[in-house]
């Protein structure tokens, strides 16, 4: 019972929703749903009868709806269907704890909200009343509780005759008990209390057994509060939804925002939009009465406008006979509720019409699915790697700390942040003392008059074309919505007009308006949540309009062709043929001589608060006047920041106007280079000071490294370390950068006197700590690096594994998401062998989907061409990485490294006079020594001397792993490219890894499985010719085989040729246009299919001709989405009608 129970106003509205879902399995169900809380703004959806019981399968169902939902889950037991409580992620719940029972019958959670404390209860009620009276038992001690109560479900009972539409009074045990507790803890029916007369008496429509089973009861602290109770119909289930509101009854409408407007790139196949956008093109461009500048802008509102109509009015076409059949779906339940087993042959006949429009909608979205699978080869995505929790909640800021006060309001946040922007992007006070600048660039670089000529020329066509051609697709764009994919359709009619409005920018000194407009979004730098709350911690990305983008590309590959006339070695961001790999191999390098020849070296990494943002911009035209750089680029600099305005995006909100008076935008092409000019002479300073001494080795002396704004500076003594932070402050001072000595960090690494863990107001250790991503502390022992890095591995495979990917797209998973983290650190940091080997096992098992290899490893690093899945091998990778590290070095210090360590172990490589006593390598440099010489005794040196990385790659994987005992046989014979060509196919996942595992002769045949040592019950022979169980006989003799062949042959009209080398390698004849490869993988893995279904004693089998007919339609269905339909694409209709034999 609660304490209080005087009631109390809401300041905002909460909605509670209960469901029997009956069942959730299904895709379609799932897709269903997600409508449904997406339409109705659930915050609470108790959900019953969902019918999941494994946990594979409810973290599949789950994961579209993690991104807006918490969901609490009790697993389905027997008769017991299970239980779902969805929590919206958007209610600012605090202290959640959850109960759930064993029998798939209650959920159970306990938060904070609104500074009360709640509690939540989803229930399933037996159907027996025997089973009712002892869950009601079990219910009643959690309602004795100090928190406001909600109690929703399915009770499967009434408490009163009027919620059942039969009339019979009819009260058994569990009903008398239910009521008894509701009067005890003052619980009331919602529905007794709040609901109209309009309202649906009942939530579940059978026939004639209508009643009212679906249920919310909430104490009675709260009944005054809630302002709405409504009863929804649901075309895919029996159940109604019944939705409760707590507080404001008005449902904030997601209003939507021009301003965040953004085309839909479906429009580019439309007809009616091309040839209007087209039209409108040709029409503006030929105007005589304005600029190019004035036309662009107009041009770019008119495409904007057709946009709009012409996705409105395909949206209203295809909602107006949705609407018209819910409005009359609505109607005859009202007419069901008042007279009842009246509309019952109608209600079943508008449910099946709802549910058809809705199953073409489904269809639609997996076919779409389906195709961008099949065409794309599955590969999968960055945001498909990405988890959907984090995702969500990186979008979202729900609480902030500003100025000593903690608030999720959103007004607060969006004041907080919009406070903070305005001051960082508006630029310091402190005037540019310009005498100071000027000092500060007498040492800088500049081009010569040869170059700058060069980068005066006119902007050209072909530069345009070249950067709309090099636009990355699929990118969100600017404040205009015009996507990069509009310009790459409309290119060439697009970029005769770019040539004529950069043109005028130059000679009216000014771009179009719209090219200074931009959008600020906001992404955490970390995942430390009490990090989040802070506005400082969060990196600003900027969302330039596209065409101003096809603008700065154009600067951008002029500037990067006499970048490295301007900026030094030491600085490797953003500029062609320098990479960040170079930085972390100086700083081991420095490391790893220091603790094998003694000495001392401070390593001080230097943090620059919000760098990019701090860019003051007359300080940059400074630096661009004195590089020479001509008036494209500095007047193309100037006009691009000139005037420019930004508005922040917050929980999708747009933030007032912000005037952007400092900063390079991160997301601008240009920003990379433009910043590397900027900090060029602090790390000049610092170079050219004698008063600070760095690591020296021979004669090269290094000071500076610095990868964009990551900046690590060596010094040999402590007055060094003092200078170059009065340098760093000199550099903020005139500049208006400012250093953020509480994130600058330190290292004392050697013989020092002494070691002070706080020196010049910034903390020191002992021990190497991570720069630019790469554990130096674990520089000499790498094995628990290692250690860590395999077990991580093991975790991410396994989040990999349930989803429907072939054996092809597995290995592309494993080389491109599974290593990236791994290679990076591999390339810099030694790695024992046998670490490599584990990480190759987690690989294969990932890829067979199994806890054993069936064949040798080997095979599987081959490329796809050749009879592999083409996995990375890492051992070959580092191997030729610690090659052309050797061989293809240029910084001065790796150099005389090299010289100097390398001399004695590869003396026919380096020419040394100085012979000082032999160091024993270790470590990295052993393992450079060691891959120089594994290649050395395998090609010429003529050869390593001119070889690419991908060609030695390639020629070391053919050297070191021969043609698979599979492929032998067949060494000579056409169709050697057939697993390319079948990965390449357009079928379902499942049909590629069949080929793979028909191909590799590792499909588990009877005789297959007995030679594994494997139990093969009933012997190895089939089940219809008892002969052995081989792959030929499966797929070429068995009478099932013999059969099917036959009759599709026949339909074909077409000689198949089915033999053992056939069904392996798939020949095709030259210019053969009808792909007959791809139906005989159809066919081959239908009869296995078949065959599968007898051997694991499915109830009712299907024969191969039905598994065939299925794929067909899967493969019609997305060559329906070709632009140009194939001409064989009537053949897939003559195959879908197949007959049996």
């Amino acid at each position: 019972m609660l304490n209080d129970s005087s009631s109390f106003l809401f300041n905002e509205s909460v909605r509670f929703a209960t469901l029997n879902v009956r069942g959730l399995n299904a895709r379609k169900k799932q897709y269903q749903l997600q409508r449904l809380l997406a339409e109705e703004k659930i915050d609470f959806l108790a959900l019953q009868e969902t019918k999941m019981a494994s946990d594979d399968e409810i973290e599949q169902a789950l994961r579209p709806f993690l991104s807006r939902y918490e969901v609490c889950v009790s697993h389905s037991n027997g008769m017991s269907a299970g239980c779902f409580l969805f929590l919206a992620k958007s209610v600012p719940l605090r202290d959640l704890n959850v109960v759930v029972d064993e029998l798939g019958r209650f959920v159970l959670c306990d938060f904070t909200l609104f500074n009360r404390d709640w509690r939540v209860m989803c229930i399933y009620a037996p159907n027996r009343a025997n089973e009712r009276v002892l869950f009601f038992q079990f219910l009643s001690s959690y309602m004795q509780c100090d928190r406001i109560v909600v109690l929703l479900g399915d009770f499967n009972c009434v408490c009163s005759q009027a919620d059942r539409s039969s009339g019979v009074s009819y009260r058994d045990s569990s009903v008398e008990l239910l009521t008894e507790m509701l009067q005890e803890h003052d619980l009331e029916d919602v529905a007794r209390s709040r609901a109209n007369r309009d309202t649906l008496r009942f939530t579940h429509f059978q026939r004639s057994s209508n009643a009212r089973l679906d249920r919310i009861y909430m104490s009675a602290e709260v009944i005054t509060n809630v302002s709405g109770y409504v009863v929804k119909p649901l075309f895919f289930t029996d159940h109604c939804l019944v939705t409760v509101t707590l507080g404001n009854n008005k449902q904030p409408k997601n209003k939507f925002s021009w301003d965040l407007w953004k085309m839909n790139n479906r429009l580019l196949d439309d007809a009616v939009f091309v040839e209007s956008a087209i039209e409108t093109l040709k029409k503006i461009a030929s105007g005589k009465e304005t600029t190019f500048l004035e036309k662009w802008e107009y041009f770019k509102e008119e495409v904007k406008q057709t946009a709009i109509e012409r996705s409105s009015y395909l949206k209203y076409v295809s909602k107006k006979k949705e609407k018209e059949l819910q409005k009359y779906w609505h109607e005859l339940f009202e007419k069901e509720d008042k007279n009842p087993c009246t509309n019952v042959a109608e209600i079943k006949k508008v449910r099946s019409q709802l549910d058809n429009l809705h199953q073409e909608r489904y269809r639609g979205a997996i076919v779409r699915a389906r195709a961008d699978k099949f065409l794309l080869g599955e590969q999968p995505t960055r945001r498909a790697l990405a988890e959907e929790r984090k995702y969500a909640q990186d979008k979202e800021i729900t609480m902030i700390s500003h100025n000593g006060t903690i608030s999720g309001d959103k007004t607060f946040i969006e004041n907080a942040f919009l406070e903070y922007y305005k001051q960082l992007f508006g630029g310091c006070q402190q005037q540019i003392n310009t005498d100071e600048i000027d000092s500060l660039l007498q040492g800088t670089p500049q081009l010569t008059d040869e170059e700058k000529e060069w980068l005066e020329e006119p902007i050209t066509l072909g530069e345009i074309e070249r950067a709309i051609d090099g636009l990355p697709a699929h990118k969100t764009p600017g404040p205009d919505g015009i996507s990069a994919e509009f310009y790459q359709k409309f290119k060439d009619l697009v970029a005769p007009f770019f040539l004529e409005v950069f043109r005028e920018a130059y000679e009216f000194k000014a771009l179009p308006p719209s090219f200074l407009k931009t959008y600020t979004v906001l992404i955490p730098k970390g995942t430390d949540a009490n990090a989040a709350r802070r506005v400082s911690e969060y990196r600003p990305i900027t969302l330039c309009n596209v065409d101003y983008k096809i603008f700065a590309r154009v600067l951008t590959k002029r500037l990067q062709q006499v970048i490295c006339n301007l900026v030094g070695e030491h600085q490797t961001c953003g500029i062609r043929g320098r990479c960040i790999q170079t930085n972390i191999h100086v700083a081991r390098t420095i490391l790893d001589t220091v603790s094998n020849e003694g000495g001392q070296v401070a390593m001080l990494q230097i943090d620059l608060q919000k760098a990019f943002d701090r860019v003051r911009h007359e300080v940059l035209w400074k630096v661009l006047e004195r590089g020479n750089v001509g008036a494209v680029l500095l007047e193309g600099a100037r006009m691009s920041y000139a005037g420019c305005v930004t508005q922040l995006v917050i929980n999708n909100p747009l933030t007032p106007k912000i005037p952007v008076s400092s900063s390079v935008r991160q997301g601008c092409p240009m920003s990379p280079l433009l910043f590397a000019l900027y900090l060029e002479p602090f790390c000049l300073s610092v170079i050219q000071s004698e008063k600070v001494h760095g690591f020296r080795m021979d004669s090269v002396e290094t000071k500076v490294l610095s990868y964009a704004d990551d900046i690590a500076v060596f010094c040999s003594d402590k007055r060094s370390v003092e200078e170059v932070l009065k340098l760093t402050q000199s550099f903020c001072a005139s500049t208006g950068a400012v250093v953020n000595l509480d994130k600058c960090s330190g290292v004392w690494h050697g013989t020092w006197a002494t070691t002070p863990a706080l020196y010049e107001g910034i903390r020191w250790q002992c021990t190497p700590c991570k720069y630019l991503g790469v554990p130096l502390q674990h520089l000499r022992k790498t094995k628990p690096y290692w250690e860590n890095a395999v077990e991580d591995i093991k975790k991410r495979t396994a989040s990999w594994r349930n989803r429907d990917l072939s054996i092809f797209t597995r290995a592309t998973v494993c080389n491109i998401f599974l290593t990236a983290k791994i290679w990076y650190v591999l390339q810099v940091l030694c790695c024992p062998r046998i670490y490599i080997q584990k990480m190759h096992r987690v690989f294969a098992l990932f890829i067979w989907l199994s806890s054993s290899e069936p064949m040798c490893r080997d095979n599987l690093f081959r490329r796809v061409s050749k009879g592999g899945v083409g996995l990375s091998h890492l051992f070959i990778r580092q191997t030729v990485s610690r090659f052309l590290f050797l061989r293809d070095q240029r910084h001065p210090l790796l150099r005389t490294m090299f010289q100097t360590r390398l001399r004695d172990a590869l003396p026919s490589f380096f020419v040394a006079s100085d012979s000082g006593p032999p160091a024993k390598p270790v470590g990295f440099i052993k393992e450079v020594i060691e891959a120089f010489h594994f290649l050395d005794v395998r090609f010429s040196r003529e050869y390593l001397s001119t070889v690419s990385r991908k060609k030695l790659t390639r020629d070391l994987l053919e050297l070191l792993f021969p043609a698979p005992l599979y492929r032998l046989p067949y060494v000579s014979c056409p169709g050697q490219d057939v697993l390319a060509r079948v990965k390449k196919m357009c079928v379902p996942p499942c049909v590629k890894t069949f080929f793979f595992r028909l191909h590799s002769e590792t499909l588990p045949v009877k005789v297959w499985l007995d030679r594994r040592g494997i139990y093969v019950p009933w012997s190895v022979n089939c089940l219809l010719c008892k002969q052995p169980e081989t792959i030929e006989h499966a797929f070429l003799y068995c009478w099932d085989a013999v059969f099917f062949w036959d009759v599709l042959q026949r339909t074909l009209k077409k000689d198949l040729q089915v033999n053992p080398f056939s069904i392996r390698f798939l020949p095709v004849e030259k210019h053969q246009s009808v792909p007959y490869d791809m139906f005989m993988v159809l066919g081959l893995h239908s009869l296995w299919k078949s065959r599968m279904a007898v051997r694991h004693a499915e109830q009712h089998p299907k024969s191969a001709r039905l598994f065939f007919v299925e794929l067909v339609v899967q493969v019609k269905s997305v060559v329906e989405r070709f632009e140009t339909p194939p001409e064989w694409f009537n053949l897939l209709e003559e195959l879908t009608g197949m007959k049996e034999f």
